[in-house]
């Protein structure tokens, strides 16, 4: 082994010795070889040598067209062991005419120099290999890879379709402001062309009055404080007409960094002009309101002035002719027609004036008290109906005894409301009770009540003579009365019972039968939040009504 050794390094050394055919016979002479066999043996070595040198052209021809191809040591260690084999195989060749055995040799040498270099730089990559994808795996990934990408692109191509053809306005809009992608909606909206659009920012078409307040909210959902904002905005068309928006924006973050801006932007500009409409139909009602109940006051309150001296003056009147009857009696005899006048015609005229100026004063009493409800201050707190019941029976307990009256009243919950309302309200159903009541039996009230969603309903039950049904539904009405001729009433006790009601939200309603009794449910409120709310707004609303106040009603 060592010979061999000496002899490869003294031939590298020296190639002159390596081409020293000295003491070798030329293959032909080696042997009886036929042209046949020798030709055959030369031909095969050659075509064998043209492979290897074909195959390590070809690896270089694709190194060269793949330059990121891993391990490419190992690829031209490759390349000089075909090129080094090849070698060796021409070499066998030339040999049958140039008995060059030497270089024969060293060839061979180098040849197995380089085939251990590469076995070893293989060797060293095997587990890196046996690590990589197999043939049916890479086939595996890539049917999934291609599938995914199919799916992105029916996923982008159904996003593009659904932004483009949307309903409303959508948009992609960067960190900057500026518009990034827009769909048809916003270009018909605005009145630009897509590519108009994106060569501008959105800060260029907001009204100034509204900039600052978008801009804010872009602000804190930039730094996290927000996900998302909603905001009614106004817009320049490209007419230099305004349009009103509904603006919604969330923002986008890749690997925790904003992206971009989606933007969804409605049109609202005919909301905002009915809502401007209702808002001047709304204030002009208002005022026509406040006007009629100034009227109404007034009215109510300059009529009674004039009522009152007809009245009064009527009274006088009275006396006056009850005094000349006094006289003429003194007389023996009166013509019978001036008799007639004075003792029938007159006071019976008188008492027609008389009784209808009372009638007509309490009208205008109850019409002047039904259009101060509407603006009394509302106090609300929370009711005890016990209590309410007692000193409301208390002050009606003459009344009630002088008529015999049995009142029943069970245990009661508390409520919310006004407490004076709340009052007029029962203390009005009592009084109707006992005006109603039936001559034919003893009056008897029962109170009673029962809790309901998110209210109570309070029950009056009476025994009186009831309200036939065509009246039911008409009952609560402004002026109407079961029995004109017969009644005292004005009409307006239980249309202000309804209307005290409402104002608390809550509701009156109506039970009966004729002969048998009434039951009327009255619904107040449990819940002090809302109730609480609308007695703000209705005492603010109060507030430019100096001549309503809680004394008035």
């Amino acid at each position: 082994m060592s010979y061999l050794y000496f002899e490869l390094v003294k031939s590298t050394a020296d190639l002159s010795t390596a081409f020293n055919t000295d003491g070798f016979h030329a293959h032909w002479h080696n042997g009886g070889w036929s042209i046949f066999h020798g030709w055959m043996h030369i031909v095969l070595d050659a075509v064998i040598w043209m492979s290897y040198i074909a195959i390590p052209l070809t690896i270089f021809w694709y190194l060269r067209h793949r330059p990121h191809v891993a391990n490419r040591g190992v690829f031209y260690l490759f390349i000089v062991f075909i090129l080094m084999c090849g070698l060796t195989y021409l070499m066998e060749a030339v040999v049958y005419w140039w008995p060059a055995y030497r270089l024969l040799g060293l060839l061979k040498a180098l040849t197995a120099i380089v085939s251990v270099a590469t076995v070893i730089s293989l060797l060293s990559l095997l587990p890196q290999l046996l690590r990589a994808p197999t043939a049916k795996t890479l086939e595996a990934e890539i049917t999934k890879r291609e599938l995914a990408e199919k799916r992105l692109i029916e996923s982008e191509d159904q996003f593009r379709t659904a932004m483009t053809y949307a309903p409303i306005g959508k948009a992609l809009v960067s960190v900057e402001g500026k518009w990034m992608q827009v769909n048809k909606k916003i270009c018909e909206l605005l009145g630009y062309t897509e590519e108009e659009l994106l060569k501008m920012d959105f800060q260029q078409i907001t009204h100034p009055d509204d900039l600052d307040s978008d801009l804010q909210l872009l602000k804190q959902t930039l730094v996290g404080e927000i996900d998302e904002y909603s905001i009614e905005k106004r817009y320049f068309r490209k007419d230099g007409n305004i349009v009103f928006v509904q603006l919604s924006v969330s923002l986008i973050r890749k690997e925790n960094k904003p992206k971009f801006f989606i933007s969804q932007i409605v049109d609202i500009s005919a909301q905002k002009k009915l809502q401007q409409r209702q808002e001047k139909l709304i204030s002009e009602l208002e005022q026509k309101t406040k006007d009629l109940q100034q009227i109404v006051y007034v009215a109510s309150h300059d009529l009674r002035s004039p009522l009152v001296n007809i009245i009064g003056f009527s009274g006088e009147l009275d006396f006056s002719i009850k005094e000349l009857i006094a006289v003429l009696d003194e007389f023996d005899e009166l013509p019978p027609k001036v008799e007639h006048i004075l003792k029938k015609d007159l006071p019976e005229i008188l008492h027609f004036i008389s009784t209808s100026g009372r009638r007509m004063d309490r009208l205008l009493k109850g019409l002047l008290q039904y259009s101060r409800l509407g603006r009394y201050p509302m106090v609300t707190l929370e009711i005890d109906m016990d209590k309410l019941f007692g000193d409301l029976l208390q002050d009606l307990s003459y009344q009630l005894d002088q008529i015999g009256a049995e009142v029943e009243v069970d245990s009661l919950p508390k409520c919310y409301g006004d407490i004076t309302m709340v009052s007029q309200i029962f203390r009005n159903l009592i009084d109707n009770a006992i005006k109603y009541r039936s001559t034919d039996r003893t009056l008897r009230l029962k109170i009673h009540a029962e809790k309901l969603k998110n209210r109570i309903r309070y029950t009056l039950v009476d025994n009186g003579m009831g309200i036939a049904e065509s009246h039911q539904k008409k009952i609560f009405e402004v002026f109407h009365r079961l029995n004109p001729k017969d009644s005292d009433g004005d009409g307006l006790g239980l249309s202000i019972c309804s209307l005290l009601a409402q104002r608390m939200e809550g509701n009156i309603s109506l039970e009966s039968t004729v002969d048998s009794g009434s039951s009327f449910h009255v619904e107040l409120s449990i819940d002090d939040i809302s109730l609480h709310e609308r007695a703000n707004a209705l005492s603010s609303a109060s507030l430019n009504q100096p001549y309503f106040t809680h004394q008035s009603l």
